[in-house]
């Protein structure tokens, strides 16, 4: 009994989420059980199985489960960054090139862009690095601080989409390839 309270205990969860019948043995609503549970998916030993049993379905491009009984939908996404600091907008990167063959200059150039690797002031026009292509004379100069963006651990998402609205989960789908 006490193997089954966990996953039961949710069932009224389902049941506030539509009218119609959702059963805990249909492999999308018990999926949806277990994404749901407030300790976590991986805090209930029935949950493990039929979640990263999902999780390997989606990394091999199948859809994610559906609980039609449920009046739920799921989106999976990708975001291999975390946003910004406060004051930092996302940009990427350009290197652009001007004079003649030989005393060309390149430098780098950093434009706004929602996926971009760098973060830089949100009040900078550009950011930029010159640099000699030959290697000396014009050596780097920095005129704005750009620095990477961090890197999320879980870049996958499921955006889950119920009568009480949306929630969005994180997760690591390189695990299940």
């Amino acid at each position: 009994m006490s193997r089954v309270l966990p996953v039961v205990a949710f069932l009224p969860t389902l049941a506030a989420l539509s009218s119609a019948p959702a059963y805990a043995g249909d492999f999308g609503c018990k999926v949806l059980l277990c994404i749901l549970n407030p300790q976590g998916w991986a805090s209930v030993g029935e949950c493990v199985p039929p979640v990263e049993r999902a999780f390997r379905m989606v990394a091999h491009g199948e859809p994610w489960p559906q609980c039609p009984e449920a009046g739920s939908s799921g989106r999976i996404g990708y975001e291999k960054f975390k946003p910004c600091p406060d004051g930092m907008i996302a940009v990427s990167s350009e290197t652009e090139s001007s004079g003649s063959d030989n005393s060309s200059r390149s430098q780098t150039v950093y434009k706004p862009d929602s996926n971009g690797a760098f973060c830089a002031p949100r009040n900078a026009t550009y950011a930029s690095w010159g640099t000699n292509r030959g290697g000396s004379g014009y050596g780097t100069r920095p005129t704005s601080a750009v620095t990477p963006r961090e890197r999320r651990t879980e870049p996958n998402y499921l955006d889950l989409t119920t009568t009480d609205g949306k929630q969005r989960f994180w997760f690591d789908l390189s695990r299940y390839q």
